[in-house]
């Protein structure tokens, strides 16, 4: 079993972990079944792409927990600060199969890539993590939150007419208008009633899986979406969208 306490001196009862730390392995376990689904799994290495990665919680107990032999990682995030200080993570741990960049999601070469992951990935970031995976038909781990933030950024989506990646808003790819998509979001970020925002985020989910259903590109690799809540001992907000692969005869579509 990893330490993913590891370089930590919080007592065992803290908030990392009653709450990050579940978290951290739940999305492991989603990952793992992703990857495992892959028709190449263990004849060669995955490329994974975390969006958002930040400091690397995720994206170093992955490297780790799989190893050089099974995957590489590639940590995205705008801020030089975080990738830095995930880079120092890595490095202590002995991590060979990680990378850190610093660059915009949108604009991210992601070319080859076989899993797109993203933890936390606020507003419109988990839109372009899911168009990442539909351009490279990958399969994808996407756990959103903060869902009115970003609404500047741009989400790859495939053209309409020709093969080729036009950066459109979260509305033409989710196909709905601002006018309907903006109540939306404000009633998912609602604190007084849970009911009703647990409603709206799954609404908003809803539109993402469809979305990556009706544009996915590669029709010889194919995923089926489902939409995962956290367990609620150390998550009552997260949901979490997996694409796992499934040959075309077997696809179940969206659950």
């Amino acid at each position: 079993i990893l330490d993913v306490n590891s370089n930590r001196a919080s007592p065992e009862r803290s908030r990392w972990s009653r709450a990050k730390k579940p978290q951290l392995m739940w999305m492991i376990d989603q990952i793992s079944t992703v990857l495992t689904s892959h028709p190449e799994y263990g004849q060669r290495k995955l490329k994974v792409v975390d969006i958002g990665g930040g400091k690397g919680l995720l994206s170093n107990l992955l490297a780790e927990t799989f190893g050089e032999k099974i995957v590489d990682v590639n940590v995205v995030d705008i801020s030089k600060s975080a990738i830095n200080n995930g880079m120092m993570r890595a490095k202590r741990r002995g991590l060979g199969n990680i990378r850190y960049d610093a660059q915009d999601a949108s604009t991210l070469d992601v070319a080859g890539v076989d899993v797109v992951v993203a933890l936390h990935a606020c507003g419109t970031l988990s839109d372009v993590a899911l168009g990442h995976a539909v351009n490279q038909g990958a399969g994808f781990v996407i756990c959103p939150c903060c869902f009115r933030s970003n609404p500047h950024l741009r989400v790859p989506m495939p053209a309409s007419r020709e093969k080729g990646i036009q950066l459109v808003t979260a509305e033409e790819w989710l196909d709905t208008t601002t006018g309907l998509y903006e109540p939306l979001k404000q009633l998912a970020e609602m604190q007084g009633d849970m009911n009703l925002s647990s409603k709206a985020m799954h609404t908003i989910c809803g539109l993402r899986a469809t979305a990556v259903d009706r544009l996915w590109r590669d029709k010889t690799s194919m995923v089926s979406t489902s939409i995962k809540s956290f367990p609620i001992g150390f998550s009552t907000r997260n949901l979490c969208l997996v694409g796992k692969f499934d040959s075309i005869q077997d696809r179940g579509g969206i659950s």
